[in-house]
């Protein structure tokens, strides 16, 4: 979903350029809901994980696209665009990245969008030096669940503890830890916790506890549209690198960002919003991986368990006083 996101400046820069383009855009079905309702997006194609692609193959190479943008280049992409004209990939640095980890040579930071924009680059189209992220939830959902959870009510920060891998989690003690240490302080009435699956919800029970009526633990029980609201109308939100994070970004609020086995060569940051990144500068061992690992491979962690709750709730603290 993050990929997905940080990728939605595109079609907003291809409609600017030619007004009267339609544009499709390929993309899993579980993922769908993140493009549903982009106005910059005239067509959706999905397809099941594993789903062969022989047919969607099939109505590209009919449909003789003007232009056909990689964003994504892997074997899936290749398979569906190989002897195509027109077809533009974007610059995966791959090479760089395989040194950054392995001999940690470091390079020019060149954010997400840009690379992806390095497609259209190719292409000859112009594209800004700045953008915004973008997601469209439908409204009615949007004001059913601001009055179902009192979004308005009063301030409330999000915490969202979950990653696509364990070494870019900081440690859910940690985040309980943060949640006792914020509600001495009065600017924080109340903590949402979100996320989807099942690590999430065990999370999310473990950092509200049974009966706290202050931590809310909303993991497991939203839809993607309604962990949009949650998260806009929050005051701050409290972040491991995973996609709800560009989620946030889209609706530019100030956001904490904690990064553990990555770091921002990689070019995954918030960068479109106010934020901050939170992580441990002086480890040999940063970055371990271009995209996150089961466990550590030194077995320390000390990406993540060097970050101390009280150095995260300063850096909040800090954060909301600009």
């Amino acid at each position: 979903m993050g990929d997905i996101l940080l990728a939605t400046p595109v079609p907003e820069v291809l409609k600017k350029t030619y007004p009267g383009s339609e544009i499709h855009w390929v993309v899993y079905k579980n993922f769908e809901e993140t493009l549903r309702n982009n106005p910059n997006i005239d067509k959706i194609i999905a397809f099941e994980k594993g789903e062969n692609l022989k047919e969607i193959r099939k109505n590209i190479r009919s449909s003789e696209y003007d232009l056909i943008f990689d964003l994504h280049k892997n074997s899936k992409t290749y398979f569906l665009t190989r002897g195509l004209r027109n077809v533009f990939r974007y610059n995966k640095r791959v090479i760089e990245r395989f040194l950054l980890v392995f001999f940690k040579r470091k390079y020019d930071i060149i954010p997400a969008t840009k690379m992806y924009f390095s497609a259209l680059n190719k292409s000859g189209i112009q594209t800004p030096e700045k953008w915004d992220l973008s997601f469209f939830p439908d409204t009615d959902r949007e004001t059913a669940t601001v009055a179902k959870y009192s979004l308005k009510k009063e301030p409330y920060a999000v915490f969202i503890p979950g990653a696509s891998y364990l070494t870019k989690m900081w440690p859910k003690e940690y985040f309980k830890d943060l949640a006792e240490i914020m509600f001495l302080d009065n600017k924080f009435k109340k903590i949402i916790v979100v996320g989807k699956g099942e690590f999430e919800e065990m999370t999310g029970r473990f950092i509200c506890g049974e009966k706290n009526g202050k931590c809310v633990n909303l993991t497991g029980k939203l839809s993607l549209e309604e962990t949009a609201a949650v998260i806009k109308y929050a005051q701050v939100v409290i972040t491991n690198d995973n996609g709800p994070m560009h989620l946030a970004e889209c609706f530019k609020k100030k956001t904490v960002a904690i990064f553990g086995c990555t770091t921002e060569e990689l070019g995954f940051f918030p960068y479109s919003t106010g934020f901050i990144a939170v992580e441990v500068n002086d480890l040999k061992c940063r970055p371990c991986t271009h995209f996150g690992r089961k466990k550590c491979p030194r077995g320390h962690f000390k990406c993540m368990r060097n970050i101390s709750p009280e150095s995260v709730y300063k850096t909040i603290t800090d954060f909301l006083k600009c």
